[in-house]
């Protein structure tokens, strides 16, 4: 019922993300601002939550978020094609700035130092924001899928998201594998400082944290094989046709 400029866009970000059966209602009839708002609200809040995790000083694990998350996006258009994209837009949208909001909960109170310390030092605060905070990115998938599903039906939705999923694994996963693993992790760390550095650079991350060298092209295979299932699945269904009968 407000009428300050956005609020259209927040109300469907919020029932889209909380309640996807209902995200094609509340994106009916946005006008073309609130529709940028949609997608540009959650947008920025992924790209800055992330930086501020990072202290905006790890390009390497921005470009595999924020590139995971255009992918997986960018597969789920290519499934809907032809079809009114904006409710799954809108379900995503609205379930990753819940798990935006629990991310930035945690930060708020010391920023990025803390966080990590705690993530590091507390196995109970650490079980517990990592049950919530999976469970809250889980749904995200969910949101996402259960939107798809009332656009093209239960089957294809699944094999959409299933498709996404692969080609988020597939990419990253070979481009981690082509830089190599332990360049990977390296360069992550240098950037993080979440490892020792001493152990890490005298022993090698892999060694250190006992990670198979070929990782990366395993998660990469794995990708390709739900990929492929994902798009067996998407795949408009044959329309039988009716039979009169006399």
């Amino acid at each position: 019922r407000a009428r300050w400029p956005g609020a259209r866009a927040a109300r469907a970000l919020w029932v889209a993300g909380t309640r996807p059966w209902r995200a094609a209602e509340v994106v009916a009839g946005l006008p073309r601002a609130e529709q940028v708002l949609v997608v540009g609200v959650p947008a920025v809040l992924i790209a800055a939550s992330r930086g501020i995790q990072t202290w905006f000083l790890a390009p390497s694990h921005l470009v595999v978020t924020l590139g995971a998350w255009l992918v997986f996006v960018l597969v789920l258009l290519l499934v809907l094609r032809r079809r009114s994209a904006w409710p799954v837009l809108a379900a995503l949208g609205g379930a990753a700035s819940l798990r935006v909001a629990l991310l930035l909960v945690v930060l708020a109170p010391t920023g990025p130092g803390g966080y990590w310390f705690d993530f590091w030092t507390n196995p109970l605060a650490r079980s517990a924001y990592i049950t919530i905070a999976f469970a809250a990115f889980g749904w995200v998938i969910v949101a996402g899928a259960w939107a798809l599903a009332i656009e093209l039906g239960a089957r294809r939705a699944l094999g959409g998201v299933v498709a996404a999923v692969g080609a988020v694994l597939a990419v990253f996963g070979a481009l981690i594998g082509a830089i190599g693993v332990e360049a990977a992790l390296t360069a992550w760390n240098d950037e993080m400082g979440l490892l020792p550095w001493g152990l890490s650079r005298i022993l090698g991350i892999t060694v250190y944290l006992d990670i198979p060298v070929d990782t990366a092209w395993v998660a990469a295979a794995a990708g390709a094989v739900l990929v492929v299932v994902g798009m067996l699945l998407a795949l408009p269904g044959r329309r039988r046709r009716a039979v009169a009968t006399t």
